[in-house]
């Protein structure tokens, strides 16, 4: 049955702060559960049934569509809410469905689990720090509360050049910032983003267009393109990949910022790594650090903190990341026992004993597999 857009139109009205939300906190995509817990919070529904028949109202009006959640090869028992165009467009203010991308059905399931990260911390953390200030939760407090913490956390991948340009301007950061260096990073980005369009305007007009459809947006394509970029630059050696990490690396990591604050004159940064697949080893972990820690201290001029949150998907995880971190290297010749492997590796990549006392590394999880990987029953395959 066709469904008229008079009729959609009015679901979206009525349904806006979900479909806000979705598009917000879950790019396009989130689950079911996590929503529910943020029209708890924020007192829109008063039990799950009536929840659950306003998603209902959602799915058959067309404006989204619930897909089972597939993690690790594996269907779970919960469901995962996607945009379609429709409602898409409705929030975009843009006049046709040519004007917006759909989002395809996943071959993979990177978007959702960056989406359950996301919204696990911004349930978790931000939101008890609204409710401690004693202001109501509401979308846009949520999203005031991360703007004044200088956070990437809402940023998607091939979006921090958006960030270093806004960050360039703030107020209470403008003093402390090494200028000439932002500038040089965004200068050196706007380069890549401009190499990147005319790639993807020479595809299109080497395809005649065919199946981009009427002015369609690029998003999948770029993301695409960032893989390709990072997965070059690990045959850089470790000056160059030092030197061209930007904010666009740590995004492609699935590392964010969760707070910048000056303290007592001093610049103090929160990071957070998200381990989304459970295939981290801490090498990789620790040279992004490494990374992350020259980039910040390019961009400010006296000497900074830097504390990140390695999170994990549960505590079997974190544990085994963080007996990697500090086991203790061993000298093959002497067989004496030396520094940590974080500590090694970090060294390794000229962040040294003195500055490494600036770093503060923590190991945690978001309990995403009891949560929603079907809790023990998931978790041999989880950690195969």
């Amino acid at each position: 049955m066709t469904i008229s857009n008079a009729k959609k139109q009015a679901v979206c009205d009525k349904y806006r702060l979900y479909l806000e939300i979705i598009y917000c906190f879950g790019n396009k995509v989130m689950l079911m559960k996590q929503l529910y817990r943020y029209a708890e919070v924020m007192g829109t529904v008063k039990s799950f049934s009536a929840f659950y028949s306003s998603i209902t109202e959602l799915v058959d009006a067309d404006i989204l569509r619930k897909e089972s959640f597939t993690a690790y090869g594996k269907n779970t028992q919960l469901y995962m809410l996607v945009m379609r165009k429709y409602g898409i467009r409705f929030l975009e203010g843009k006049s046709d469905s040519y004007s917006v991308a759909s989002v395809k059905r996943a071959l993979g399931n990177e978007r959702i689990l960056v989406s359950i990260f996301k919204n696990q911390y911004i349930l978790n953390k931000v939101i008890p720090r609204i409710e401690k200030e004693g202001i109501g939760v509401t979308l846009g407090a949520i999203i005031d509360l991360l703007e004044r913490y200088h956070s990437t956390i809402l940023y998607n991948k091939n979006q921090g050049l958006f960030f270093l340009e806004k960050m360039k301007n703030e107020a209470t950061l403008q003093k402390y910032l090494d200028m000439l260096s932002v500038e040089q990073d965004i200068e050196k980005m706007q380069e890549i983003k401009q190499r990147m369009g005319e790639g993807l305007r020479k595809g299109s007009e080497a395809s005649d267009g065919k199946g981009g459809g009427k002015h369609r947006s690029p998003e999948m394509t770029s993301v695409d393109r960032v893989k390709k970029v990072a997965m070059r630059s690990q045959d850089l050696n470790k000056e160059e990949r030092v030197h061209n990490y930007t904010l666009d690396t740590m995004l492609s990591f699935n590392a964010y910022i969760a707070q910048i604050k000056v303290s007592e004159g001093q610049v103090k940064i929160t990071a957070l790594i998200f381990d989304i697949f459970n295939r981290s080893n801490i090498y990789k972990i620790a040279t992004h650090i490494a990374c992350m820690h020259h980039m910040f201290s390019r961009y400010f001029q006296d000497e900074i903190e830097l504390k990140v949150g390695i999170v994990s998907i549960d505590e079997f995880a974190s544990n085994h990341l963080k007996s990697q971190a500090e086991s203790a290297t061993i000298d093959f010749v002497s067989k004496e026992r030396g520094d940590t492997r974080l500590s090694h590796i970090l060294s390794k990549w000229h962040v040294y004993q003195m500055i490494q006392k600036q770093i503060d590394v923590r190991f945690i999880h978001y309990d995403i597999t009891n949560q929603f990987l079907d809790g023990i029953k998931h978790a041999n395959l989880v950690r195969r």
